[in-house]
């Protein structure tokens, strides 16, 4: 795997604009960019915008910075991630984010709300042996969930061409990221 730094998460002071571009032909590409300028993208299957929109949500509020878009922040390109033994290189703070993202993506298609407890079980029972993430309450959810409907609402209504533009870490309420919509070529 190649990096193009070699920050680590807690190394990094600047932010990582996050865009996800709706495809005219269908294909959305992501690409972030990095305080230091490099960059990273990568063509997008079709479920994987609001899966990566409930990155940003999970991280954003959870306060993650060893996850998705840390990593990504840190140096490591969106190709990394599906590398081989990429699985094993991650930090738990990732393998947190992507077990709690993949609920959140099961109980999305399934319109069935999970309760916070049973989120904190199957989490449990999904990370056999690593210490499953503190902090998911009931609130917390609420919140998580409530600014990924934002996001993918945002999202859905951009129309082919356009850009959802957030920045990561959020610098302003997780919430306020959420109207980061603009045209193709806005600054």
């Amino acid at each position: 795997m190649t990096r193009a730094t070699s920050r680590t998460p807690d190394q990094l002071r600047g932010v990582l604009l996050v865009c996800l571009k709706k495809g005219r032909d269908g294909r959305s590409t992501l690409s972030c960019t990095r305080a230091d300028g490099t960059s990273t993208w990568a063509k997008l299957h079709p479920f994987l915008p609001v899966h990566d929109l409930t990155h940003y949500a999970v991280e954003s509020w959870l306060g993650y910075r060893h996850a998705f878009f840390g990593l990504v922040a840190a140096g490591w390109k969106l190709d990394d991630f599906a590398g081989p033994g990429a699985a094993a290189r991650l930090p738990p703070e990732a393998h947190w984010a992507e077990h709690l993202v993949g609920l959140l993506d099961r109980e999305r298609a399934s319109d069935r709300r999970l309760s916070a407890a049973e989120v904190r079980e199957t989490l449990a029972g999904a990370l056999a042996g690593r210490t499953p993430p503190a902090g998911i309450d009931e609130a917390i959810l609420v919140e998580i969930r409530a600014l990924r409907d934002r996001l993918e609402q945002s999202w859905q209504a951009l129309t082919p061409g356009d850009t959802l533009r957030l920045e990561f870490p959020a610098l302003a309420e997780p919430a306020a990221q959420a109207q980061g919509v603009t045209p193709e070529g806005a600054p």
